[in-house]
C-alpha cells in the first residue's frame, strides 16, 4: 500500500449515482499528476487529501493508482511542526524521529526545545548529535530563521521557504504575513495554489481582497497557459472567475475583475483582458522589432566582396549554393533583423552555417550570439556552425531562485549578432525579455519552422511575425538533392504543404514504414524495433519512441516502463531506487523535466544515470543519483528525483529542437483526441535516418486532417500597428 498527499487537479470523470471517478491529482510527492481511479462520496478540488492504495495496471487505459481509501488532511499545528522538523533543514530526524519529538513534547515542541534543551533527553531515540544539531538551528536567532521556521509551520516545504527567504533577506516575515499572495509573483514556483494554502493556514478568509484578487490574476493566467493565448475575452473568464470564485454572485466577480484592470494587473484593450505581463510582452516586441526593421546600424562591406568569399566557402567544403540559397545569405547581410524558414532537407543549417563565416570574415572583431531554447538544440546548433552556443536562459542568467533574468537593458548582453535557432518554441514573454537585453545587438537573425508545434508558453511568436509582413523573410522551399531520395523529408513536405494524400509513400521509400497495430499490441512492436535497431549497432541516444500521451497502454509510462525491461533490465551489479511507481537504474536514459541553470542542465535534456548511492545513515542520509548529461555531471538527492523521468519514450513537446537517428511513433486511437497535423509533423521531423509509425491509418489520416486552432495573440496587429517613425530614426 503506497500513500500520496495532494489535491484533485482535473476530474476526467464522475458518476454522481456510483462516486466512481477519474482524476489526476497534483500530489507534494511527485512532479507529475498521478492519475487516480476509485470512490469518492464526496469531494473538493479545493482540499488536500490522503490517498491510501496501489499502482494497478489497467487493460487499456495502462498504468494508474487505484484508490483503496483517503482521507481529509486537515492543518494541524502538530502536522506542521513535524513536517518541519523532518525536514531536510535538520539532518538526521526524519519524520519517524520527528513525530516521536512531537508526541512527548506536545505541539508546543519548539518552544519548550527552545525554553528547556534538556527536554529533548527525553525523547526516545534521541541521540547527544541530533539533540545539539536541533538546537544549533531553533537557538539561530537569526531573521531569515525566523521566518523559515513560519513558513515551513504554515505549509510551505524547505526548498519553496528557502526560496522566499532569497527574494526577501531582510523583510520575509513581513511580507508574508502583510499579503502571502504577494510571493505568487514575485517567487519562481509558488504558484496561486501554494500561497493559497499557506494563507489557509494563516486564516485569512476566502473572500479576503487579497485573495480575489491573486484568485482572479490566477485564473487568466492559467486560461491563457492552457490555450497558448495572450489573452482571453470576458464570458469565458467570467465562467471561469465563477468557477473558481463559487461563493461570489457574476456582479461581486466582475467588481474584482474591474479592480484588478484599474490597478494595472490585466489590461483591457477593445474588450480583451489581457494579463499584463503578456500585454507588455507583446508591446515591448514590436517596439523593439521596429527598430531593427528601421535599422540600427549601416554596416560597411562590398556585396563583391561577399560573393568571393562565398565563391571561397563553396570550394572549401565542396558545396553549390543555389540562387534561393544565395539570395537568403544576401539578405542576411542586407538586413538587421531576418526570419529564415523552411522544412527538413531545405538546407537552412548549410545557409546559417555560411551566414556566420561570412560575418566572421567581414567584421573579425565582432561578436556573435548563438542561442536555442533547449540545451540539445544549443548543442546541435553548436556543431553545425562551429561556434558555441547556449540556452537562452543561460544567455539571460536566469536565476531560477528568484525567476529574474539577469541581463536586461540594463546589463545588456555583449554581443553584435544574435541568433536564435527553433524559434517556433521561443514564447512571447520568453522573446520580450531576450530583446530587453540586445541593447548592444546590431543584426538579429531568426531560424525556424512555423509548421511546428508553438511554444508551450503563451504566443506564437514565428507566426504572427511571418503574418505580420513587418520583417524580411526568406522561406527556403527547394528540397535538395540529397535530401531528395530521403522518405522522411518527403513525407513531412507533403504535410507541411497540404499536399498528403494517400499511404503511397510508406511503400515506395525505405526509410519510413506504418506498422498496422492495435493500441494493446504497441508496446510489444516498440519493443522488437528498439531489439533489432540495438543489435544493428545502434545506442540508447541514437533510437526514441514519440508519443503525445503519458497515461494508457499505449502511453509515455508503459512504453518506457517495458523498454527498461529490454534495454536496461535489472542486474546484481547495477544499483536501483524506487521512487513510487518508478524504478531508477544505473545505466538508464532519463529526461530532465525542470531548468537548472546552475548545472547547464535544462528541460527536455536527456542524460544517462551513471551512479545511484542509497542511503545508508553514515555516508549519504539521502538516496543520490548521478547523471551524465552528455558531459555535465549532475548529483540529485531524494527531494530532486521528481525533476527525473524515464526517457525511452517522452513526449513530442519535449522532443521539439532534439533529432534522433530512428524515431518511433504510436498513432493509435486512444491518442486520438491528441493529434494534430503540427503535433505529427513535429514528431516526425526528429527522425534523421527511420522513421516506424505505429497504429491506425485511418487515425492518422484523421490527425493529420485536424489543424490546431490558431492562438488568441495580438502581436501581429501590434507590429501592423507600429508607427514607420521610430524614436530611433532622430538619433546619432
Amino acid at each position: 500500500m503506497e500513500t500520496f498527499i495532494g489535491q484533485i487537479h482535473q476530474v476526467r470523470f464522475y458518476s454522481s449515482e456510483t462516486f466512481f471517478i477519474v482524476a489526476s491529482v497534483t500530489t507534494e510527492e511527485q512532479e507529475r499528476d498521478i492519475l487516480m481511479t476509485g470512490y469518492m462520496p464526496d469531494y473538493s478540488e479545493h482540499k488536500t487529501y490522503r490517498f491510501e492504495g496501489e499502482f494497478i495496471e489497467h487493460p487499456r487505459y495502462g498504468k494508474q493508482f487505484k484508490i483503496e481509501k483517503y482521507e481529509e488532511v486537515m492543518a494541524t499545528d502538530k502536522a506542521a511542526i513535524i513536517r518541519y522538523l523532518a525536514s531536510p533543514l535538520f539532518k538526521g530526524v526524519g519524520m519517524t524521529l520527528a513525530s516521536c519529538i512531537v508526541d512527548t513534547l506536545g505541539d508546543d515542541a519548539l518552544n519548550v526545545i527552545i525554553e528547556h534543551p534538556d527536554a529533548l533527553d527525553r525523547v526516545r531515540g534521541m541521540s547527544e548529535e541530533r539533540k545539539n544539531h536541533i538546537l544549533e538551528v531553533l537557538q539561530n536567532k537569526d531573521e531569515s530563521q525566523a521566518a523559515l521556521r513560519f513558513l515551513m509551520e504554515n505549509g510551505l516545504t524547505l526548498k519553496l521557504a528557502s526560496k522566499v527567504i532569497a527574494v526577501y533577506p531582510k523583510n520575509a516575515l513581513e511580507v508574508v504575513q502583510e499579503n502571502p499572495y504577494t510571493l505568487v509573483e514575485t517567487v519562481e514556483g509558488i504558484g496561486f495554489k501554494t500561497a493559497d494554502d499557506l494563507a489557509m493556514h494563516m486564516e485569512i478568509a476566502q473572500n479576503h481582497p487579497y485573495r480575489l484578487d491573486a484568485c482572479l490574476v490566477y485564473t487568466i493566467k492559467q486560461m491563457c497557459m492552457n490555450q497558448g493565448c495572450t489573452y482571453v475575452s470576458l464570458e469565458p473568464l467570467k465562467k471561469q472567475m465563477l468557477k473558481a470564485m463559487p461563493f461570489l454572485s457574476e456582479a461581486e466577480a466582475l467588481a474584482v475583475l474591474e479592480r484588478q484592470v484599474d490597478s494595472g494587473a490585466i489590461i483591457l484593450e477593445d474588450e480583451r483582458y489581457y494579463p499584463s505581463t503578456l500585454y507588455e510582452a507583446e508591446q515591448n516586441i514590436a517596439s523593439t522589432l521596429r527598430r531593427y526593421i528601421n535599422g540600427v546600424e549601416e554596416l560597411e562591406f562590398d556585396f563583391d566582396d561577399v560573393e568571393d568569399q562565398l565563391v571561397k566557402l563553396e570550394e572549401k567544403w565542396n558545396i553549390a549554393y543555389d540562387e534561393s540559397q544565395k539570395e537568403a545569405i544576401y539578405a542576411f547581410m542586407e538586413n538587421d533583423i531576418l526570419l529564415l524558414t523552411g522544412g527538413p532537407g531545405t538546407g537552412k543549417t548549410t545557409i546559417v552555417r555560411a551566414m556566420l563565416a561570412l560575418y566572421k570574415k567581414l567584421f573579425p572583431t565582432r561578436k556573435i550570439a548563438l542561442v536555442a531554447p533547449t540545451g540539445r538544440a544549443a548543442k546541435r546548433l553548436s556543431e553545425a556552425c562551429e561556434t558555441p552556443a547556449m540556452t537562452i536562459h543561460r544567455l539571460l542568467k536566469w536565476d531560477i531562485s528568484t525567476g529574474i533574468f539577469n541581463m536586461d537593458k540594463e546589463h545588456p548582453i555583449e554581443a553584435d549578432l544574435l541568433v536564435i535557432d527553433e524559434f517556433s518554441m521561443v514564447d512571447t514573454y520568453l522573446f520580450s525579455q531576450l530583446l530587453n537585453a540586445c541593447g548592444l545587438v546590431s543584426k538579429i537573425l531568426m531560424i525556424g519552422d512555423e509548421a511546428q508545434l508553438p511554444s508551450i508558453a503563451p504566443g506564437q511568436v514565428l507566426f504572427d511575425l511571418i503574418r505580420s509582413q513587418q520583417i524580411e523573410c526568406v522561406s527556403l522551399k527547394h528540397i535538395f538533392r540529397q535530401n531528395a531520395k530521403s522518405g522522411i523529408v518527403q513525407i513531412s513536405h507533403a504535410l507541411r504543404n497540404g499536399e498528403y494524400q494517400d499511404d503511397h509513400l510508406f511503400e515506395v521509400y525505405q526509410d519510413i514504414h506504418f506498422m498496422p497495430c492495435r493500441d494493446q499490441d504497441v508496446v510489444r512492436f516498440v519493443c522488437k524495433i528498439a531489439a533489432k535497431a540495438l543489435k544493428e549497432g545502434y545506442d540508447l541516444y541514437d533510437f526514441q519512441v514519440l508519443a503525445p500521451m503519458y497515461q494508457g497502454v499505449a502511453g509515455i509510462d508503459a512504453i518506457n516502463e517495458a523498454l527498461q525491461k529490454i534495454l536496461n533490465p535489472p542486474s546484481e551489479d547495477k544499483r536501483e531506487v524506487r521512487i513510487y511507481q518508478h524504478v531508477f537504474r544505473e545505466g538508464d536514459k532519463v529526461l530532465q523535466l525542470k531548468n537548472r541553470p546552475d548545472d547547464n542542465v535544462f528541460n527536455g535534456d536527456i542524460g544517462e544515470i551513471i551512479e545511484i548511492e542509497k542511503k545508508d545513515g553514515v555516508h549519504y542520509t539521502q538516496d543520490r543519483l548521478i547523471v551524465d548529461f552528455e558531459g555535465d555531471i549532475v548529483e540529485y538527492t531524494s527531494q530532486d528525483f521528481g525533476q527525473l523521468t524515464l526517457a525511452y519514450c517522452m513526449s513530442i513537446h519535449k522532443a521539439q529542437g532534439s533529432e534522433f537517428k530512428i524515431v518511433v511513433m504510436p498513432i493509435v486511437r486512444s491518442h486520438l483526441r491528441m493529434l494534430r497535423k503540427n503535433l505529427i509533423y513535429t514528431g516526425m521531423t526528429r527522425a534523421k535516418q527511420a522513421l516506424f509509425l505505429l497504429g491506425d491509418h485511418e487515425v492518422f489520416h484523421s490527425g493529420i486532417g485536424r489543424d490546431e486552432a490558431r492562438r488568441q495573440t495580438t502581436l501581429t496587429q501590434k507590429m501592423q500597428g507600429e508607427s514607420s517613425l521610430s524614436v530611433y530614426d532622430f538619433m546619432d
